[in-house]
């Protein structure tokens, strides 16, 4: 039986690279998510994948450190946010998910832990969420 294990991230799909930014599908079982839809709250209205994938892309964008280390492109997420996470709103806008289940209290403060999904090192992650002490 061949050995299938990868010792590298993978480099993106040139397939998917459209006019000058590249399709992500952050729900691809290729890149495992420590997502737990166990912790998401039952009191807050749930915002729409698609919204939580526009404001990812338009957060993970801004980062020009993390685009470099993916593709040097930008990013457009598509198909579903990474398993198990989701984004919810009461008055201001929380991620939901994290095995902790400690909440990232915007948008911003996920990108470091996404990035790390992506890039298949959430063991090492060191998101704000991660390291120990009080969520931001």
């Amino acid at each position: 039986m061949a050995d299938n294990s990868r010792t590298s991230t993978p480099k993106p799909n040139p397939k998917s690279i459209n006019s000058g930014h590249q399709n992500f599908d952050l729900s691809d079982d290729t890149f495992p998510s420590d997502g737990d839809e166990s912790t998401w709250p039952t009191n807050k209205t749930r915002v729409s994948d698609k919204e939580f994938l526009r404001l990812l892309a338009d957060a993970y964008n801004k980062r020009e450190d993390l685009v470099s280390q993916w593709s040097g492109q930008p990013i457009n997420f598509e198909g579903e946010p990474p398993k198990g996470y989701a984004l919810f709103r009461l008055s201001d806008l929380t991620v939901h998910g994290h095995p902790s289940g400690r909440q990232f209290r915007s948008i911003k403060a996920f990108i470091d832990h996404l990035h790390s999904i992506m890039t298949e090192t959430v063991a090492s992650c060191r998101c704000a969420v991660c390291r120990p002490g009080p969520a931001s």
